[in-house]
């Protein structure tokens, strides 16, 4: 599992319009978790999003590059990274 803050292009975007935009372009190997959300400052708010996907080379640059291919997405923060056994905090 992957935890990720993501920035919108802009602070009129809600996360919830971020959030389904990612849900629209992730393949079904790869699934949302959780999301909730983190106020960053004047007005705008990213969304904090768990990912699952599978442990192996190469699948957290597929993921970065799947979101970045959305057009409400700025950046991407990793906040943390775990196993499904483990609890992220």
């Amino acid at each position: 599992m992957v935890r990720l803050k993501i920035l919108p292009t802009d602070a009129e975007i809600s996360p919830s319009m971020v959030s389904e935009s990612i849900r629209k372009i992730l393949p079904s190997d790869i699934e949302i978790r959780r999301v909730f959300e983190e106020p960053i400052a004047f007005g705008l708010v990213a969304p904090i999003i768990d990912f699952i996907i599978e442990d192996k080379e190469g699948e957290m640059d597929r993921l970065e590059n799947l979101l970045h291919s959305s057009d409400l997405v700025s950046e991407i923060e990793v906040l943390g990274m775990s196993k499904l056994s483990t609890d992220l905090k």
